[in-house]
């Protein structure tokens, strides 16, 4: 008998610590201009204090850290806010966590020049909404500049991206331009049309998914922008600290990322583009979830060597955290081994099951 997963149908939030399998899991959503040095200092220290020392980059551009008890993770809210990482208000900073905008607004020339501005508008209007008006779980509205990282790459529930210098508003398959002194207008309408729609039960639909490649955004790639890439999105704290002590700002980037405002090296950060880990994606697997079924990215990273230049995605569990994407080479862990699927995504049938790591390498080897 198959193992369904549980699926917990929300996500951990500044207020909404989560338990998992390796303790207490806390969450925090920099700004949009990302974290400053002491900022980062502070969640440095809490990691290695009360946590487990590891850090993990979201798919949101959000930091976690794991390994917290329970009044650890409790406490972190309060410590966050006194270093503006959060707002004091919980129902204000569920809001908040909702919007996000391209990474390098701000820093790209070609990013449209007032992304940073409508993304602070539309913060400001979002916290003075009613008390009772919260988001559905997992929302999220991306306010996308394009530049560098082109047009569609955010993917949201709802989405204002700028194409040919126009502003444009997806809400699921239905596209429109509002003038722009209605955009903010219209964005707050479609997210309301959205939020009643979630409460009557009915599915969201996400704005149009992504039309573009988005660049590794490794190395010197713009004056005074070093990329970065955490492996398997997970940063230890220890090196971390180089970065800290460097007074360096952060970013975080939606595809478990960082922009530094200088070259720094540490460990366990990826900058070259050739570095077959960029190759891999896994969730924490057995290690740390509940739900793994193996250990998802010790076996990645044991696979990635024999890759040769295909993308692997490696799930603990049908769920399919880390990726709803299609690779080249898909493996989902059940009680048997691991399920093979090539060319899909983790929820198509596999071509063979059962299988163990050595037997996913000579597959490999083999084609």
């Amino acid at each position: 008998m198959t193992r369904v997963p549980i699926r917990k149908g929300w996500c951990p939030g500044l207020y909404a610590p989560m338990q998992t399998h390796d303790g207490w899991l806390v969450r925090v959503t920099p700004d949009f201009v990302g974290l400053t040095a002491g900022q980062f200092r502070f969640l440095i220290d809490y990691a290695m204090r009360h946590g487990n020392g590891s850090m993990t980059l979201t798919l949101r551009g959000n930091l976690q850290l794991r390994g917290l008890d329970e009044a650890s993770a409790r406490a972190f809210a309060s410590r966050a806010v006194m270093h503006r990482l959060g707002l004091a208000d919980p129902a204000q900073e569920a809001r908040r966590r909702i919007l996000f905008t391209s990474p390098l607004a701000g820093l790209d020339p070609d990013c449209a020049p007032d992304t940073l501005a409508l993304a602070r508008d539309i913060q400001c209007v979002l916290q003075n909404l009613p008390a009772y008006w919260r988001a559905p779980e997992k929302f999220s509205l991306a306010i996308d500049g394009g530049g560098l990282v082109p047009v569609g790459a955010l993917r949201a529930d709802l989405a204002l991206r700028c194409e040919n210098g126009e502003w444009r508003l997806y809400e699921g398959a239905h596209c429109h331009a509002p003038c722009r002194e209605d955009l903010i207008q219209s964005v707050m309408a479609a997210l309301l049309r959205m939020t009643e729609a979630a409460g009557t039960g009915r599915a969201l639909h996400r704005a149009a998914p992504f039309t573009g490649h988005v660049p590794p955004l490794l190395g010197a790639f713009l004056p005074g922008c070093f990329g970065a890439r955490a492996v398997l999105g997970t940063l230890d704290a220890r090196h971390c600290e180089i970065l800290a002590d460097s007074g360096a700002t952060l970013r975080l980037t939606p595809w478990r990322g960082l922009v530094l405002d200088r070259v720094i090296a540490t460990p366990d950060l990826i900058t070259d583009p050739d570095d077959y880990r960029l190759d891999v994606v896994a969730c924490p697997g057995q290690a740390r979830c509940a739900q793994g079924l193996a250990f998802t990215q010790r076996d990645a990273l044991s696979l990635a060597p024999d890759l040769g230049g295909r993308k692997l995605h490696v799930s603990g569990c049908a769920k399919s955290c880390a990726s709803h994407d299609m690779h080249d080479v898909t493996l989902v862990a059940s009680e048997r081994g691991y399920d093979l699927i090539w060319q899909g995504k983790a929820s198509d049938t596999p071509i063979e099951t059962g299988l163990g790591v050595e037997d996913v390498r000579r597959r490999l080897r083999q084609t």
